[in-house]
């Protein structure tokens, strides 16, 4: 058994999409706003694979998409903001400039490297396959360390003419 954290502000997602959860998992959820969201299943891959599904849904992410690591397909990464700047001040100009004027960065990213992009809190979360979220990281971390929005996009469009030219 695995017990996740999650914002209290998210169980009621979590609870909306529970029973689905378990059917696609194979796993059995027990969900308490104190102590947390208990992971049980006789399959430990399916215990480690809900970890990151219940992490996922606790930053932010729609349970719809956080499903989507049930397979082995898909990965889930997570960058704390907290870990880079001490300053609340500096991670709401970081968050700010993620997103961008009218979402047009996260959108940006989400649509160039195909992983979906979730700013909650202090977070950025990304789930897609591993070259989708590697490219999606790469962008963040380029915003989060101050590059020029301009150069972030056409690190972006190099990357999309590169995967296009992988798919043929």
């Amino acid at each position: 058994m695995q017990v996740v954290k999650i914002p209290a502000e998210r169980i009621a997602v979590l609870n909306s999409y529970l029973k689905q959860l378990e059917e696609n998992g194979n796993i059995e959820l027990l969900v308490s706003a104190d102590e947390g969201v208990s992971i049980i299943s006789e399959d430990p891959i399916a215990e480690w694979k809900a970890i990151n599904v219940i992490k996922a849904i606790g930053r932010g992410f729609d349970p719809s998409i956080a499903v989507k690591l049930f397979s082995d397909d898909y990965v889930f990464n997570l960058i704390n903001l907290k870990d880079a700047f001490d300053k609340e001040k500096q991670r709401v100009r970081v968050r700010s400039r993620l997103i961008g004027t009218k979402g047009k960065t996260r959108a940006t990213i989400e649509e160039v490297s195909g992983a979906s992009v979730c700013i909650y809190g202090n977070t950025i979360g990304f789930i897609g396959k591993p070259e989708q979220v590697a490219i999606a990281v790469e962008a963040a971390n380029m915003i989060i360390n101050g590059v020029n929005h301009t150069t972030v996009y056409m690190f972006l469009r190099k990357e999309r003419k590169k995967l296009e030219q992988n798919r043929l």
